[in-house]
């Protein structure tokens, strides 16, 4: 089984470990795949299992890649960058379309929990940037129906996430801040949207949550983690902004140090 080939997160800490090899983790990629595709016979029924084992089996995938970095020959640590580049667009794309916007609030939820496991067990400089804001664009153009708040209280914990995870590193590039941005008031929107939909709800309750952590771990990443002036000044942006959006509703009592 698949839980027997994968070692434990604590065996992974040695290469020496390891049971599954390269090739071996692209065919359990690929038959996953499949699986959550419905491919044989039509049968979606191992959909929502399929996607917590694809996103172990990527997690455990990142191995190959630090063992490659200290080769004293670049090829296969290239060859090793270009396979995990695939399979993070394959995973991520297809995730996210046939999992996080389906109508059944089990699959989506468990969609949005794998993509935040994807983005958690990826280091972003090991992904290009481009494929990093394509997944920005796509997450944000297309959110789940305020109708589905399971969904759409999930949808918010992945664009949380990605905020916390991506702008620290991303902002400081002036050629991404046009995307960024888009993506900052694509979230403002959504946000906006869950706090107007009613207050007496978890919905709100898990936005409030959500956006106000998100502007007070910022507001320390500008101050430590941002290398230029300009990107401090941008994630100081993207603060502003979504915390626009909790003062509008009175809900900004959390915000640790308000901006000035």
């Amino acid at each position: 089984s698949i839980d027997y080939t994968l070692p434990g997160t604590e065996e992974c800490n040695d290469s020496n470990e390891l049971q599954l090899s390269q090739c071996g983790v692209e065919v359990i990629a690929s038959l996953l795949l499949r699986y959550r595709d419905g491919s044989y016979e039509g049968d979606l029924s191992f959909r929502v299992p399929a996607m917590s084992y694809i996103t172990k089996v990527y997690s455990y995938s990142q191995h190959f890649g630090a063992s490659n970095e200290v080769s004293s020959d670049d090829m296969p640590a290239k060859n090793e960058t270009m396979l995990q580049e695939y399979e993070f667009h394959t995973m991520v794309t297809a995730i996210y379309n046939d999992a996080c916007l389906s109508e059944d609030d089990n699959i989506a939820k468990r969609g949005f929990e794998s993509l935040q496991g994807i983005v958690l067990s990826t280091k972003v400089e090991s992904i290009p940037v481009g494929k990093w804001l394509n997944f920005l664009d796509m997450v944000a153009s297309n959110s789940p129906s305020i109708s589905v708040q399971a969904a759409r209280i999930s949808s918010l914990g992945l664009i949380g996430r990605l905020f916390l995870t991506l702008m620290p590193d991303l902002c400081n590039e002036k050629e991404n801040w046009s995307q960024l941005e888009e993506f900052t008031i694509s979230s403002a929107s959504v946000v906006n949207e869950n706090l107007r939909a009613g207050r007496a709800t978890a919905l709100f309750e898990t936005t409030v949550e959500t956006i106000t952590n998100v502007v007070n771990v910022l507001q320390i990443a500008k101050q430590m983690s941002i290398d230029t002036i300009e990107g401090e000044s941008f994630c100081a942006w993207v603060s502003e902004t979504l915390l626009y959006e909790l003062e509008q509703v009175g809900a900004c009592g959390g915000v640790s140090n308000r901006l000035e």
